[in-house]
This record gives C-alpha cells, structure tokens and sequence, in this order.
C-alpha cells in the first residue's frame, strides 16, 4: 500500500488514511522573452541574471479514503487538520523514497458517503525535491535507489604543499547546490573558475556552485588533513 508521510506523521499508521489517487505537478519555468522591434522571434532573458533557469512552486494533492467513518470521523479529521492544516512540512511518498517535497499543506476539501469519507489534501511545494540521503544526514540504505541513486564521497585526505595542489571529483544532481567545507587547516578551494581562501573551520562557500554532474575541485592545503565537503542534492 502507498502512503505518504507529512512532517513525522504516516498517513496510514498514524491516521488510518488509504490513498486512493495522487497528482505531483512539475514546477513551471519562470520564462522572460522581450519583443525585438525589426527583428524575428523574441529576445529570451530568461537565465541571463543568474545563469540558470527558476521554477515557480509546484502542486501536489492527495485524496484519502477512511473506511467506516462513522466510528470516530470527527476526532480522526480533528486529528488531521490540527496536524497539518496551514503547516509547511516535508511530505514524503512510499514510490519516490529517495527523495523529499517541502511546503504549506492544506485540507482541501472533506466528503462524506453512507459507508466512506475522503479528505483531499494540497501541498503548495517548491519547486525541488530534496534527497533524503543528503550527505550530512544519517544513511539510510532502505530509502537509496539503486537505478539513480549516488553514493558519494564527502571526506577527502589532502596533502599540505603538493606541487599545484590535487583535484577532487564532487558528483552533484540537478539542483545547483552551495558546498560547505570543514577542514582544520587553511585551504585554496577552487569550483568551476571561482577561488575561495578557506580558513581552519566550517565555511559555507556561498560564492560557488555545484552543477549537475560531476565537478572538479582543485585544492591547496597548507598542511596534511582530512576536509569534509556537505552539500544537499535536488532534483525536479
């Protein structure tokens, strides 16, 4: 049986919920095109400020059967709503385990027949759905996906002084993502073009990106140590 899981609450074991339809919307591209007088077609903008495409949130909505409402329907939508109603929350889908959604969530709408009652929930989500195996978390092996999941390495031995540093390989999924690097010595850290002096400590490097795929690091140590690089994965 699929089920969903809003913030830490299971729909079917800690509601008595049955999923009976779901819809995931993807986000849509926040596009800008500009009419060129004398000219065909349209001037598109639309990642010329950030060199890369926004999204607009997307929608999720999930209905829900409750067998023989009649037993305990009000205090089961009491304990529904007092939940989740006008809550943002990580939901999270039995057929998409190796990912997490984020947004407001709102019961939509209540029916009730002779022998069923459904409650149709709406989440406003953004646009990314977050791995759930980020590599600052805990793992956990029965939520990877073995077709398109990455097992990644985040802790690297460096050595202090090597002749134009060492390069490392960092693998990153669609969502363009800031590392942070932990190191107890200083560092020259060098992303696609963009050099950070990094000093002994926890630094968020703000001014880099991880793109999809894999990206080449090029670091300089002052002295032998392991650094940690964390980061959180998004896919659309």
């Amino acid at each position: 049986m699929d089920t969903v899981t809003f913030g830490t609450k299971n729909s079917y074991t800690d509601f008595g919920l049955i999923l009976s339809s779901k819809s995931v919307s993807l986000p849509r591209a926040k596009t800008k095109t500009v009419e060129v007088p004398g000219a065909d077609g349209e001037l598109d903008l639309t990642d010329v400020l950030t060199d890369e495409v926004k999204y607009s949130n997307r929608k999720l909505q999930f209905t829900f059967t409750v067998i023989d409402h009649f037993n305990g329907w009000a205090a089961r939508l009491s304990q529904v709503t007092n939940y989740l109603h006008g809550r943002r929350l990580k939901v999270m889908m039995d057929w998409d385990k190796h990912y997490y959604y984020e947004g407001r969530c709102t019961v939509n709408s209540l029916k009730s027949k002779k022998r069923t009652a459904t409650i149709v929930i709406d989440v406003d989500a953004s646009p990314w759905k977050m791995e759930r195996n980020a590599i600052y978390q805990p793992w956990e092996w029965d939520d990877f996906c073995f077709i398109d999941g990455i097992i990644r390495k985040n802790i690297f031995h460096v050595i202090g002084g090597a002749v134009g540093g060492q390069d490392i390989t960092l693998i990153n999924t669609r969502k363009p993502a800031t590392p942070t690097v932990t190191c107890n010595v200083a560092l020259v850290f060098t992303l696609n073009g963009v050099t950070v002096n990094v000093p002994p400590g926890t630094t968020v490097l703000n001014t880099t990106k991880l793109l999809e795929g894999e990206n080449i690091v090029h670091i300089g140590a002052s002295a032998d140590d392991d650094i940690e690089i964390t980061w959180k994965g998004g896919s659309l």
